[in-house]
């Protein structure tokens, strides 16, 4: 599989539209001969086209577009300015194309050639900008036409050029408008006066030859604004100005009109300074016969005015000049808009170049990081397969394959992801979750790092009140994934990360905002790298980072989730003290009441946590269940509250005891409480999250249940509900030990899958449920089994997306299309098209329900006990 990635679109983006233009390139061989073309994305959309299957990335595709008129002049002019190694021919064109419509318009290029040490073409990169708009001629302006047609004007005449058998003519365009039956109509003339016009031009030239000079003067004041007659020989100077600026004394030395010169004025780089270009050495120096003109471009100091100076001879003597007229005209805005458009261009270089070299770091960064897995398991797997008889071996390599597997997948879907977000094909699924899920299933993946690295890891809940929620829990799951796993990989070991959620008030009831914060005491960040992280592949460059592995994706991949939330990240970070990263999404909220338990309501309750933010965090959430809480920070206060309250026949309804607390810990402060109360309290522990190692002894203790960090109000509310009504939950830890529990005996599935090792696994992990499972190899056999079985043969099918012959869509189809019962069977995608238009597509083609690979277990037995 090739992926190709548009990788200038990100660093061009903002600049082609703010000058409204589109970037290409082509690179160039050591000959100066064109090898590859590069078309941007504004670069296709401006004729209409939308990416490399329709405008592929070859000369050819632009080329073969231009006007046949305008073809051989821009060709030649873009081999000239290749060829000419010392940058004198510019390639700035004005020529038509055809759209995308098939319609032609007008456009302009210019370029910049980047060239090797020997003057050889490396690459020449340029701008296209749409110029149609100006070339319209008003006769072509039907607005235009019927405007002045309207009220007492019936006839307008137009006059224009056309190119008629090869030969440019004059035409005279005369529209009558009229009215037949109240219907208005236009018809028009057109005669050739090409003959009229060349007559017009010679008298015109007659009464200019016959103009009195002070005309000629006055006519050409627009155009040179100032003009010196120098006497070279005798060092004097007559100063002329036409706009009526005297800024030069008008007679004097020419040694002291150098030094006016240069007191308000300045040469543009790479010439030397002015007083030098205008000295009478070098002016003759320049000019060798009468024909000659010597120019050169200069500023005002502040570079606010630009002119050409342009040295004329007058007049010699003896072979040597002695005279000679300066001429100065202003060019400001003209060289002004040369500026700004070679300065585009540079912008333009300049980015292509970061992104051609991202694109090489990052390449090799990636070869690195997809090896390393990759490594790993191909070793793994030769080793399982030395080992076969030793179960214990076999296992380990299995476990370690499988990280190595996780991490491989990681890579390459940030890769993925990176790809759409710059194609803008990055779309947000709108689906009911709960904040406690998120948060459970967040501590679940990084978790297993955490407890390598040995950090501290702490959660604090603020204010939750409403935990279910509408939106992309995928996505912004991977966007707290992400940046927790950077907290992990830049804390030294044993250090402190805390994960915070807080609901804020915005004053709309049908939106929660939800402030989630990532806090650590790592090695942070310069303020120079905070400027720049959120780029693509951009990792600090410092030697504390060189063993982390990463595609420095993960940060540009957040930001842009977190914006198509219309979210906020801040970054608050501080070099070798940590940093505070903060994310504020908006999420719809479900349209469900608070939940409220009578049975719950007034019972007191006493937490107990050496952390305060924890136990007043807790009680905060017992008090909007109803519950009335109260807290202590140690294991012996507890035992002497449950004691005073014991004396008073006023027991607690129930204790809630941190596991992890100094001097003396939750089971041991149980253990305490039972032997000096008995077992009329109901006793809790509050684990971190896995807490099957102190269960056994937990249990023998006297503790009741156990109960997650963090804290939610759903989570206690379940828990503490179990003792009022007298029943307890089980909780399932093991996702297939859970499916292999399920007993859907008698259920028949058909599985359409075309990979041969995928179809074994599911089918493999399907019948761990006593159901039958049947296979098909590709969509167009699943669509004969399902037309040849009897009425009810199959009661779920899942279908694969991507399989030869015929697709999952045109099976589904077909399928739906069949008479009866048949035609309405359960069908589940069961694909690697996980994105979330690839579920709305499973949706509009009339499938049931869609569930991604590699398979989410908990989703599995969720689709399975919804349809069997």
């Amino acid at each position: 599989m090739t992926l190709q990635v548009n990788w200038d679109h990100v660093n061009l983006a903002l600049l082609n539209e703010a000058i409204y233009s589109g970037f290409w390139y082509f690179d160039c061989d050591e000959n100066s001969e064109i090898v590859n073309a590069n078309w941007s994305h504004e670069f296709r959309k401006m004729l209409g086209y939308h990416d490399t299957l329709d405008f592929p990335n070859k000369l050819e595709s632009w080329s073969d577009l231009l006007h046949p008129q305008d073809k051989e002049r821009v060709m030649v002019q873009l081999q000239a300015a290749i060829k000419d190694k010392t940058n004198q021919i510019k390639y700035q064109v004005e020529y038509r194309m055809r759209m995308k419509d098939n319609q032609y318009q007008w456009f302009r290029a210019s370029a910049e050639v980047i060239r090797r040490l020997d003057g050889s073409a490396s690459r020449i990169a340029g701008i296209f900008i749409n110029i149609d708009a100006e070339k319209k001629e008003i006769f072509y302006d039907r607005g235009y036409i019927a405007e002045k047609l309207k009220g007492l004007e019936t006839e307008l005449s137009l006059e224009c050029r056309i190119t008629l058998d090869g030969e440019e003519r004059w035409v005279r365009n005369v529209v009558i408008r009229g009215e037949i039956e109240d219907s208005e109509y236009a018809m028009i003339f057109l005669r050739d006066i090409t003959e009229a016009k060349v007559e017009s031009a010679r008298h015109l030239q007659m009464a200019v030859d016959n103009a009195s000079m002070e005309q000629l003067i006055q006519s050409i004041v627009r155009l040179v604004d100032r003009f010196v007659v120098c006497d070279l020989e005798n060092d004097r100077y007559e100063f002329y100005n036409l706009n009526g600026q005297m800024i030069y004394k008008p007679l004097g030395f020419y040694h002291d009109f150098q030094m006016q010169v240069l007191e308000k004025y300045k040469t543009l780089e790479p010439l030397e300074a002015i007083d030098i270009l205008i000295a009478p050495d070098n002016i003759r120096k320049k000019l060798k016969s009468e024909n000659d003109i010597y120019k050169f471009e200069y500023c005002s100091l502040d570079e606010k005015t630009y002119k050409i100076a342009s040295y004329i001879p007058l007049e010699w003597k003896n072979g040597k000049l002695e005279k000679v007229l300066l001429a100065s005209m202003d060019v400001t805005q003209e060289k002004k808009a040369e500026i700004e458009s070679r300065q585009a261009l540079k912008e333009a270089y300049r980015s292509a170049e970061n992104a051609n070299r991202a694109k090489t770091e990052f390449l090799s960064n990636m070869s690195h990081d997809i090896r390393t897995p990759m490594n790993a398991i191909v070793g793994l797997t030769a080793i399982a397969g030395a080992n076969i008889e030793s179960q214990d071996r076999v296992i380990e390599c299995l476990s370690k394959i499988t990280e190595s597997s996780r991490h491989l997948l990681g890579l390459i879907n940030e890769v993925l992801d990176m790809a759409r977000i710059e194609s803008g094909k990055m779309t947000l699924a709108q689906e009911d979750f709960n904040l406690s899920e998120l948060v459970d299933n967040l501590i679940i993946l990084t978790k297993p790092v955490l407890d390598e690295h040995k950090h501290n890891f702490d959660i604090h809940i603020n204010h939750i009140e409403h935990e279910a929620v509408c939106g992309d829990s995928l996505r912004i799951q991977q966007v707290f994934v992400n940046l927790m796993s950077n907290a992990i990989k830049y804390t030294p070991d044993g250090g402190n990360i805390i994960f915070s959620i807080e609901e804020k008030p915005n004053g709309f009831s049908e939106l929660g905002c939800y402030e989630f914060t990532i806090e650590d005491n790592g090695i942070g960040m310069s303020p120079e790298f905070q400027k720049i992280m959120f780029d693509p592949f951009s990792r600090a460059d410092d030697h504390r980072t060189t063993r982390v592995q990463g595609t420095g994706l993960g940060m540009a991949i957040s930001r842009n989730i977190v914006n198509l939330m219309n979210g906020t990240i801040k970054v608050d970070s501080t070099l070798h003290k940590g940093t505070k990263i903060t994310v504020t999404i908006y999420l719809e909220l479900q349209e469900k009441e608070k939940e409220q338990d009578r049975d719950l309501m007034n019972l007191p309750v006493l937490v107990v946590d050496d952390d305060r933010t924890c136990c007043e965090s807790t009680v905060a959430t017992l008090k909007e269940i109803g519950i009335m809480g109260e807290w202590v920070l140690s294991g012996r206060e507890a035992i002497e509250c449950c004691y005073a309250r014991h004396e008073l026949k006023d027991d607690y309804f129930a204790v809630i005891l941190d596991w992890k607390m100094p001097d003396m810990d939750g089971i041991e402060t149980a253990r305490q409480i039972r032997k000096r109360i008995g077992k009329e309290i109901t006793i809790i522990v509050l684990t971190s999250y896995e807490f099957s190692e102190i269960e056994e002894e937990a249990k023998a203790a006297g503790v009741d249940a156990f109960i997650a960090k963090p804290l939610f109000r759903s989570r206690l509310t379940a828990t503490l509900r179990q003792f009022t009504s007298g029943r307890k939950e089980k909780t399932a830890r093991n996702y297939l030990e859970k499916l292999s529990e399920s007993d859907y005996t008698g259920k028949r599935i058909l599985l359409v899958e075309d990979n041969e090792l995928n179809r074994e696994i599911a089918g493999e992990i399907l019948q761990m449920t006593g159901a039958k499972v049947e296979t098909a190899k590709n969509g167009k056999i699943a669509v004969e089994k399902v037309e040849a079985s009897p009425k009810d043969s199959y009661d779920l099918i899942f279908m694969d997306i991507q399989m030869p012959v015929m697709n999952g869509y045109e099976a589904t189809a077909a399928i739906r299309s069949l008479p009866g019962e048949k035609g309405k069977l359960p069908i589940v995608a069961m694909t690697a098209n996980a994105f979330a238009e690839d579920v709305q597509l499973a949706k509009n083609t009339g499938m049931n329900g869609h569930i991604a690979k590699p398979l989410d277990m908990n989703k599995l037995n969720d689709v399975l006990e919804n349809w069997l």
